[in-house]
């Protein structure tokens, strides 16, 4: 098992980090035997977020495309997440900004901490079970949910659609599964994550199900949900019915000081629901987030603790990220050992050094954040580093971050953005190591000279040999042929964001030697591109023009897969309410015809796309004032083909 000690912290690069995890994941996943203990990868993941962010883990893990064993399944209806509030005046303030009649009433639910998942059925009888996953496809455990606790074969009244359920872990069957498994699972949420994506199913029975939605359904409230899942033979989680937010908060407060110590399952908050399902459909929902409910959290479980040493590391574009290592201490479950302090500033602002007496958080339960001094040991607060970890050059500040500016030599930075060249174009194989070690070998310096390595290359690189090389150069040559968006994607030009790179080819500047020659002037052309930013983006393009040559040659440049006179060309949409497709999909069919998608409604947007005839929503409300053409979906589709 790897553990945090066995780690170099302050050398290892994100890259090499990235491997790890990835590696961690895929056993823990698709072989049942996991390489590392759950507080180990919680903590390790949050330093890679910390570090890279953009990293190819934080795409693949719980993406269709991740390797799990199981086969994908699209599901019935998006399985969304909900919004947080932490404290009573915020759960008041979220609901009195939708504006909502005078007698609205409200179901309130537990919050489970375990796994979401989606069980279909068909004339009553199971067809599939499908993970959340990235919440519109996931895995098919069905082989592990039929041996689940409450689990439905066959509804007592015919049925045709999907349950969404709680897959949980209760403490009781924790303790049995502690005593069966030598996996030593941290927590029920892991146990109940670990175990129902086990390939040989294995402790499923120590599983329990409990149903929190349905879909179709067309009676007129969420309490009529929980009596129809009843009906159908569901357990459904626990309800309340609320007349008004004094009566939530006495429940809330009731199972933070009483219920949540005696419940059979962990739960980190409360779930509040309006009940009314047409005014919840009303007020729709923004990224996947359902405006009509919102999850009341617990606060985060803390502990006390020494902070031993704060560790600089150096981010491939140039970030300095502090982490601090503390005396391991535990929380939820869990052995801390080390904590985020994100950046500076924060630093400044908490007064932290080395030797303080801190208070720790894992919040939502995961993730270990430093929160406030308990008692100064070391005067003042820990000094900045004055100098880049890895190539001693002067730091500079950016915000409230320490940045190198050293981006063409900094050897941090470079290996670190040839490593995600490789993670933007999805090259699988060339681990960090290996990339050190092609660079130093004088066979890699810029992102084109993947294209001229050869199988000879690898056998000379230690634990490297004949068949690895010829996968990753087979990885490499099928790259070949690359959109103009991909290239620059994958030059890793800092300041320029993949939504950026789309704006200009979608403005005409649909070529990499166009994009090259761009001037600032016509850059500040473009809409939201202030002078500030212009100057950023062409110095990024300027700093990045070897190595975006490099790629070129090398690869064949495909052209734009939307119709410069597409009758949407240019033109800007907003959605709002539910669809027949998940919104990524008509967001990836409208930028595929050069239209653009925004988050919110101006006098600049073009169309608000919905089924709906009136709501509430901020968008509908804007779309009236500014005068925006509201079209349904049937009539978006009749515009594209016009």
């Amino acid at each position: 098992m790897i553990t945090l000690d066995q780690i170099n912290l302050e050398s290892i690069t994100p890259e090499k980090l990235g491997e790890i995890l990835i590696e961690a994941k895929k056993a823990y996943y698709t072989t049942g035997k996991p390489i590392m203990d759950d507080h180990t990868y919680d903590t390790l993941e949050e330093i890679l977020r910390l570090r890279a962010p953009y990293h190819r883990i934080f795409k693949k893990v719980g993406h269709p495309n991740f390797d799990t064993g199981f086969e994908k399944k699209r599901h019935l209806f998006p399985l969304s997440s909900q919004n947080k509030v932490s404290t009573y005046d915020e759960l008041v303030r979220y609901f009195q900004l939708k504006k909502l009649p005078p007698q609205t009433d409200y179901v309130v639910q537990p919050k489970c901490d375990g796994l979401s998942l989606e069980i279909q059925y068909k004339e009553g009888r199971v067809a599939d079970a499908i993970t959340r996953g990235d919440g519109l496809v996931g895995d098919l455990i069905t082989q592990n949910v039929v041996k689940m606790q409450n689990f439905v074969e066959k509804t007592k009244k015919t049925f045709t659609g999907s349950v969404r359920c709680e897959i949980v872990v209760t403490f009781r069957d924790f303790a049995k599964l502690n005593q069966l498994s030598h996996e030593n699972y941290s927590n029920t949420r892991n146990a109940a994550s670990g175990i129902s994506q086990r390939l040989d199913s294995q402790f499923s029975e120590l599983c329990t199900l409990l149903a929190v939605d349905i879909y179709p359904f067309d009676r007129p409230t969420e309490l009529d949900k929980i009596k129809f899942l009843k009906q159908l033979g569901f357990t459904p989680v626990e309800s309340y019915h609320c007349q008004s937010f004094p009566e939530i908060e006495k429940i809330y407060q009731n199972f933070l000081s009483q219920k949540r110590r005696s419940y059979p399952f962990d739960i980190d908050g409360l779930v509040v629901k309006i009940n009314s399902l047409d005014l919840q459909r009303s007020l729709g929902s923004h990224q996947n987030h359902p405006k009509g409910q919102v999850a009341y959290k617990f606060p985060a479980a803390t502990n006390q603790t020494r902070i031993l040493s704060v560790n600089w590391q150096v981010g491939p574009l140039g970030t300095i990220t502090p982490v601090a290592r503390v005396e391991p201490i535990e929380i939820s479950g869990a052995v801390i050992t080390f904590a985020s302090l994100a950046n500076f500033d924060l630093i400044k602002e908490k007064n932290i050094n080395v030797g303080d007496i801190v208070q720790i958080s894992r919040r939502g339960d995961v993730i270990p954040h430093i929160e406030t001094v308990v008692s100064k040991v070391n005067q003042g607060h820990l000094p900045a580093p004055t100098r880049c970890p890895s190539c001693h050059t002067k730091l500079v500040r950016d915000h409230k971050f320490l940045r190198c500016p050293n981006s063409k030599t900094c050897l941090a930075q470079t290996l670190g953005a040839l490593r995600l060249f490789c993670d933007t174009l999805d090259i699988k194989g060339l681990s960090d190591k290996t990339i050190a070690k092609l660079y130093q070998a004088g066979k890699l310096k810029v992102p084109g000279d993947f294209y001229q390595l050869t199988v000879k290359d690898f056998p000379e690189l230690e634990g490297l040999g004949e068949k690895s090389g010829a996968n990753i150069v087979h990885q490499i040559q099928n790259k070949r042929h690359l959109t103009t968006k991909q290239i620059l994607d994958a030059a890793v030009i800092p300041n320029f964001s993949a939504a950026r790179i789309q704006q200009l080819i979608v403005a005409g500047f649909d070529t990499p030697e166009k994009i090259l020659n761009i001037t600032i002037k016509e850059l500040q052309s473009l809409p939201g591109i202030r002078s500030a930013l212009a100057q950023k983006i062409y110095n990024g393009i300027q700093l990045r023009r070897s190595w975006i040559k490099s790629i070129l040659d090398h690869v064949s440049v495909l052209r734009p897969t939307y119709n410069p006179k597409s009758k949407i060309h240019h033109l800007s949409f907003a959605i709002t309410g539910n669809l027949s497709q998940p919104r990524k999909e008509i967001k990836k069919l409208i930028e595929s015809h050069g239209g653009k998608v925004v988050s919110a409604v101006t006098s600049n947007t073009d169309y608000l796309i919905t089924n709906q005839t009136a709501s509430n929503s901020s968008k509908f409300t804007n779309a009236k004032k500014f005068g925006t053409k509201i079209i349904s979906e049937s009539e978006f589709r009749q515009l594209l083909n016009k």
